[in-house]
């Protein structure tokens, strides 16, 4: 099990007040020997936390759960995943007592419905009630099959029921991809699931539209189906839902044609049932995939998969959004417009990351209920050598006139750390397709991966907590 004691704050380099950096996992909280096999180009990373996720309770800002992989492959996904419990504001986290069976490693069945290789792409809310729902990309080694679960626990994330699978698919003719799922803050016992289900026809065309699974009775039961398409030859990865105080809905996600990619939010009045043409519609020169520039020319870069993430003020009509931006150089960076009327107009795009030099990678965003506004992210601004990727994580916050780049204020948060020791993927070097962060009043709670420079015990899920 890991560790849920204090740890000494990070390093400091640099801009304002340091953060408080916590432990939330240490070595692997699967069973012993769990998972198949290596082999067949398959590489394991024991001991290896990526991708977290963090939700806090509507009701009980102190009351936090996160979800992450545990025990990372090279390819599709992880032996399993592991939620943990904060109750004070993530100063301190243990494992949940049980986990959500989105494995066989997590303890899938055939009977309870988890009965897959391998788990990845995890997200997780807490509904009004205080009930947490987690939901998971789960699928055989070799993706042939595909399917989205959802699991939930009454309890607040210490215990979790057994999952309920949204869609599955069992032919390579459909692929299933990453969920995210949301609770209606303003309708109790409403949430809704969102994903990309990609087919590939004989013919050589293709499509990846977005499916829904909605909730009305606090994640017990779902109903799905196909909500967004595309024209044929394009489609979405990358979505995700925010509820407005308003009763609209705003979708965001990363669109793709064959040539073609753009940063995209629509709307929703009635629910999901349909939507508008774009309202932020971004042209983005790269594709998902595309890997983020090694500053040393090493052929190790790292992954991109980044996907466009919403930040609604609670009560109001003001959302924020984040996504990875590319500028002609080549280097990756963080874009941020603002809406004031619930998504139906945004400010041009700005950069906010205060990175010299390189590439910022892997941005989140959340809000406090007053306004003031974090975005976190990963950067290589310290990196020298040829042999090692030095990488820090940041924040920027504001509180005002957040449009104007020159607002945003940054925080050291963590580092330096090597990134070529995280887990390598086909497609680069995993810090992650997403981090976690939340606000808890007046302060933010980050949750993400760092690289510890132990060979055993490989990447860790760490919690900071500032302020703006």
């Amino acid at each position: 099990m890991f560790a849920c004691t204090i740890a000494a704050p990070s390093a400091y380099a640099g801009g304002s007040d340091p953060a408080s950096v916590v432990p939330v996992s240490g070595t692997s909280a699967l069973p012993a020997g769990c998972g198949l096999a290596a082999g067949d180009g398959y590489v394991l990373n024991p001991n290896a936390e990526v991708q977290p996720m963090v939700a806090r309770d509507p009701k009980n800002s102190s009351h936090l759960v996160a979800v992450y992989q545990q025990d990372r492959w090279n390819r599709y996904g992880s032996n399993g995943a592991v939620t943990a419990v904060s109750n004070d504001g993530g100063a301190t986290w243990h494992a949940s007592a049980t986990q959500p069976a989105f494995s066989r490693c997590n303890g899938g069945t055939a009977a309870n419905g988890g009965d897959y290789d391998v788990t990845t792409d995890h997200w997780i809310t807490i509904t009004p009630s205080g009930s947490a729902v987690a939901a998971s990309f789960s699928l055989s080694r070799t993706g042939q099959v595909t399917a989205m679960l959802v699991s939930r626990s009454s309890d607040g994330g210490e215990h979790w029921d057994a999952p309920v699978t949204l869609q599955r698919d069992d032919t390579t003719e459909f692929f299933n991809d990453r969920p995210a799922i949301t609770a209606d803050p303003y309708h109790p016992g409403v949430l809704y699931t969102v994903w990309d289900r990609s087919f590939s026809e004989s013919d050589g065309t293709w499509g990846q539209p977005v499916y829904m699974a909605k909730s009305t009775d606090d994640g017990k039961t779902w109903t799905t189906k196909k909500v967004y398409d595309f024209p044929t030859n394009s489609g979405a990865i990358g979505t995700v839902v925010t509820p407005m105080a308003d009763g609209s809905l705003l979708l965001g996600m990363h669109v793709e044609t064959d040539t073609t990619a753009a940063t995209q939010v629509v709307r929703s009045t009635d629910g999901g049932d349909t939507w508008s043409t774009p309202t932020l519609n971004v042209a983005a020169p790269f594709t998902v995939g595309t890997k983020i520039p090694d500053p040393d020319n090493s052929s190790d870069p790292v992954r991109n998969a980044t996907e466009p993430l919403l930040a609604a003020q609670p009560g109001g009509k003001v959302v924020n959004a984040v996504w990875q931006s590319q500028d002609s150089d080549g280097t990756f960076h963080v874009a941020y417009a603002r809406s004031a009327d619930s998504g139906k107009t945004w400010s041009s795009p700005v950069r906010v990351d205060k990175t010299p030099t390189g590439s910022a990678a892997v941005p989140a965003v959340a809000v406090t209920p007053g306004g003031a506004v974090a975005v976190t992210y990963y950067d290589f601004r310290k990196n020298t050598s040829a042999t090692t990727l030095p990488t820090d994580f940041w924040a920027v916050t504001c509180a005002d006139d957040c449009t104007e780049s020159g607002s945003w204020r940054e925080q050291h948060i963590e580092g330096s750390f090597d990134a070529r020791t995280v887990p390598l993927t086909s497609s680069g070097r995993m810090l992650g397709d997403y981090t976690g962060l939340v606000s808890t009043g007046s302060a933010f709670v980050a949750v993400y991966g760092v690289a510890t420079g132990n060979t055993s015990n490989p990447v860790d899920i760490h919690s900071a907590t500032f302020y703006n």
